[in-house]
């Protein structure tokens, strides 16, 4: 009898070392490597193994993060194949901290959800052409028109080669009551549709002819065409221009796995859960590179068009981006979603998160 109680114990504590070593390792009991939990948000959740990751360089990457070795983030959300599989938060001394029901500011990533409610407009009837003048939507800053300005396109503000001198340009968000007559009034750096130069003001504009064709601001827009039929819920535009208007460049807060949601939805080519959201055809269009930029990137309507380099094979992707490194990254190769959300300071847009993504979340995929 008290050999097979001994024979128990030896089991049991057996089983504890097996389960603890599984825990340390990252496999999908260690919540601390980045296994998701249910808040009943609309995901469905794998363990990464199931989607063909290795969890051990995922759990690495968080390691790295938390000890100080990699990029500050305040989170990481990785969607594979439909299925989050991936999500950690991290803490630092003095700064807010974040889980999975916490929003975060996705500041200019805001832009791209702007680009979705374009193709939706132009879908409806709205918005018939990007190549009419952007004059014709604002006849009251007639005087403001030259042959230069009277040039200036829809199509050249989604893609920022308005050609408004964005030098001079002053943060148009908390100042200006006449916020659209201050981005029509900057005088001309270079023809329009030449080059690319980084104009929020440019997607004010853009936000203003929404709510001209719509009679609704972008806020009210994304609600209702966006984040219903996505099941988000918990939404805070909390930016405003000076005349009151919610900004269309910046403001957007959502929980890291809602903009995981946005991402998802352009990686299904505008569907969601059998429902077409966004016309296709827009979503190959605004994703597509219509102007280079610096960096050695380029951009759609108002969304990033990048490349990674893993060991010499060539993994394209689109995102969303703004200031702080806040990013969705969609990849439409690998069948993946990765949403990376900073709050420090970054004095870069691209970096350092990419190097995330480069050295650790893609290679979980293709040396796996």
């Amino acid at each position: 009898m008290r050999a097979a109680a001994i024979r128990l114990d030896v089991i049991s504590a057996l089983c504890l070392s097996l389960f603890m070593a599984k825990f340390a390792m990252g496999g999908e009991l260690n919540p601390d490597c980045g296994t998701p939990s249910d808040i009943h948000d609309g995901w469905r959740i794998s363990p990464p193994e199931q989607q063909g990751f290795d969890a051990a360089r995922l759990c690495a990457m968080g390691n790295g993060v938390s000890d100080g070795r990699l990029p500050n983030v305040d989170s990481i959300v990785v969607v594979r194949h439909g299925v989050l599989v991936y999500e950690r938060y991290f803490g630092y001394p003095n700064h807010p901290s974040f889980d999975a029901t916490i929003k975060h500011t996705g500041n200019s990533m805001a832009k791209s959800v702007v680009s979705l409610l374009v193709g939706i407009a132009m879908e409806r009837g709205l918005i018939k052409n990007l190549d009419a003048p952007i004059f014709s939507y604002f006849p009251e800053y007639a005087d403001l028109r030259s042959p230069g300005k009277d040039r200036i396109t829809l199509r050249n503000l989604l893609t920022m080669s308005a050609g408004l001198n964005a030098a001079v340009a002053h943060p148009i968000a908390h100042h200006d009551h006449d916020p659209y007559r201050h981005a029509l009034e900057l005088n001309l750096a270079r023809a329009p549709g030449v080059s690319f130069d980084y104009n929020s003001s440019e997607t004010e504009l853009i936000g203003a002819v929404l709510q001209r064709v719509s009679g609704k601001t972008v806020d009210i827009l994304a609600r209702e065409n966006i984040f219903v039929p996505l099941g988000i819920n918990d939404v805070d535009w909390y930016g405003r221009l000076g005349n009151g208007v919610p900004a269309s460049s910046t403001g957007l807060s959502l929980r890291p796995r809602d903009w995981a949601k946005i991402g998802q939805l352009v990686l299904n080519r505008g569907a969601w859960e059998g429902t077409q959201i966004v016309p296709a055809s827009w979503i190959a269009q605004s994703t597509a590179e219509q102007i280079k930029t610096p960096k050695h990137l380029s951009y759609g309507f108002l969304w990033w068009l990048g490349r990674s380099q893993i060991e010499g094979r060539v993994v394209q992707w689109t995102a969303a981006m703004g200031v702080n490194s806040q990013k969705i990254i969609v990849i439409p190769e690998t069948d993946m979603i990765v949403v990376f959300n900073a709050s420090l300071e970054s004095t870069q847009m691209i970096e350092p998160e990419i190097q995330l993504l480069d050295k650790y979340v893609l290679p979980a995929i293709l040396q796996h």
